[in-house]
């Protein structure tokens, strides 16, 4: 049994060509948000949990193989998921998509670079203008020493997300519900129509739009800040999906000759 910890797009994709291939997978997510196909070996659990749990649960399901494929900034998710799966000698696999950045490096002199929240938020209070937040829900919180005025939040469009922006004091005309990738074209545009100075986002690779975000920003003359990914020891990384596709089919081919 395959354990895939997913949430992205990749995950979803690679979990999919597994049951494809006939491989018993269970997918793992926080909510049932863009569900990958159905198929009678892709099995489901829905919902958090800490190591000690996700221990107890990769035990009941006799899981041989762990697959981590959550966002690339989710860092607690994959301690979490590394602690477990070291405590049951189980081989953990990180796929994580490549970050644009390493992929574009033409790019990296339009972007300023933060390790954390606070750094970002410390450099935007020195400086007036408005700011396009792309950094979703979960990061909001560490705007809120920032005048809300000067904040246009892009999130997903879910009522409890909505819910989560209202309850921070976010007015719903600096509320942007809705589902990326966005084009260069989108991003100029709302640029643009509510005078951004400053994007903040996280490199979470091409499959994110982050590219078109930055070239955006540069056709407008707005600033890119970006908080660096979580620098984490993976013992197994895979940025390919079929060399991850490939290394489990090695994996059922050693175990059965």
């Amino acid at each position: 049994m395959i354990f895939l910890e997913g949430g992205t797009a990749d995950g979803r994709e690679a979990a999919e060509r597994l049951a494809a291939a006939g491989e018993e997978v269970i997918y793992s997510s926080i909510s049932n948000y863009n569900a990958p196909k159905e198929n009678r070996h892709l099995h489901w659990h829905i919902g958090t949990m800490d190591a000690d749990q996700l221990k107890d649960f990769l035990t009941e399901q006799k899981v041989t193989v762990f697959v981590d494929a959550t966002h690339p900034y989710a860092r607690q998710a994959s301690v979490n998921a590394m602690a477990a799966c070291g405590a049951l000698h189980l081989r953990y696999i990180r796929f994580e998509r490549p970050g644009i950045l390493s992929m574009a490096p033409e790019l990296q002199k339009q972007v300023r670079h933060f390790p954390d929240y606070d750094e970002m938020v410390s450099y935007l209070q020195n400086f007036p203008g408005n700011i396009l937040t792309t950094t979703g829900s979960r990061e909001l919180a560490h705007y809120q020493t920032l005048d809300k005025e000067r904040l246009f939040i892009r999130v997903l469009p879910t009522s409890s997300v909505l819910k989560k922006c209202e309850g921070l004091g976010y007015k719903p005309s600096h509320i942007f519900g809705m589902q990326g990738p966005f084009s260069q074209a989108m991003n100029v545009a709302m640029i643009e129509d509510h005078e951004i100075r400053f994007v903040t986002t996280k490199d979470s690779g091409d499959i994110g739009g982050v590219a078109d975000k930055i070239r955006a920003a540069k056709e407008k003359g707005a600033e890119v800040l970006c908080v660096d990914r979580p620098d984490l020891d993976y013992p197994e990384v895979y940025a390919d999906i079929d060399r991850l596709l490939g290394q489990l089919a090695a994996r059922k081919d050693d175990t059965q000759g």
